[in-house]
């Protein structure tokens, strides 16, 4: 059975939900929260930008 953490790194999210369609219903806010905190930690991977400076033009 793939895990989503694979499914994920292989691109293969349509084949995890297909082998998980007839799991149990889940917390939703559970998974919404996980969901949420895999964006903001992949967001917070990206380069910062350094501010603009107003005086500049």
């Amino acid at each position: 059975m793939t895990t989503l953490k694979e499914a994920l790194e292989k691109g293969k999210l349509k084949d995890f939900i297909k082998e998980h369609d007839k799991d149990p219903e889940g917390d939703l806010k559970k998974v919404d929260s996980a969901i949420s905190e895999m964006v903001s930690q992949k967001n917070s991977k990206a380069p910062q930008t350094s501010p603009q400076d107003k005086n500049e033009n």
